[in-house]
């Protein structure tokens, strides 16, 4: 397993330390504080970039929540299918 320190994750995301520094400490970044210094597993940051489903597979997910928001709501299933098409359209 390849671990990475502040540096090398910065470089490999094209940001700034500071900015590893703060996602780490907020646990948005798959990382592991040891002693004062924050180390990454190279492996752990490949996953968390890979994409983990597609647009669609997404949009299908949301519709599904919403039809069941918005059952006894009012809510029409046209009305769900059409916002979430707008917003996909201003993706």
């Amino acid at each position: 397993m390849d671990v990475l320190g502040v540096p090398d994750v910065a470089k490999m995301l094209s940001l700034s330390e500071m900015t590893i520094y703060r996602l780490a400490k907020l646990g948005k970044l798959p990382a592991k504080k040891v002693g004062r210094c924050w180390r990454f597993s190279k492996q752990a940051l490949e996953q968390w970039l890979a994409p983990q489903s597609s647009w669609d597979e997404e949009l299908d997910e949301i519709l599904s929540e919403m039809k069941n928001f918005g059952k006894g709501k009012d809510i029409k299933h046209d009305d769900i299918r059409r916002a979430i098409r707008e917003v996909r359209q201003m993706h």
